[in-house]
């Protein structure tokens, strides 16, 4: 495993909080996976959480903790932080599964409290 993929992984995380997330790390075909219900395509995930961002007033901050890597995947264990707009507080812990096609990430597998997320962004799911 290289180290260039967990900071692209790293990297990714750290985008996060900006409300950014560059689609030049993925393969043209990668998938954003959320134990949530959701299976989108990177582009239409880097929509969702621009539209998530607008709702915070500094963006997400995830901290990475525990970084595993083995074969073509990485996987960090994270939690974030955030104030909305509203006056809520998110704060959810994470696991993040990277997968990579050589240097190119083509799956990410988000799993957290999807209850959570729902509730304090109003999501309705």
């Amino acid at each position: 495993m290289s180290d260039g993929r967990t900071q692209r992984a790293l990297d990714i995380l750290a985008a996060i909080g900006t409300g950014v997330v560059p689609l030049a790390p993925f393969t043209p075909d990668a998938r954003w996976w959320w134990n949530g219900g959701l299976d989108l395509a990177v582009a239409e995930f880097a929509a969702l959480l621009a539209d998530l961002h607008g709702r915070t007033e500094d963006g997400i901050a995830i901290t990475p903790g525990l970084i595993l890597a083995q074969d073509d995947s990485v996987m960090i264990e994270a939690t974030s932080a955030a104030r909305l707009t509203n006056g809520r507080i998110y704060d959810n812990r994470y696991i993040f599964l990277f997968h990579f096609a050589g240097e190119a990430i083509r799956a990410v597998r988000e799993y957290s409290d999807s209850a959570h997320v729902n509730a304090v962004f109003d999501l309705g799911g």
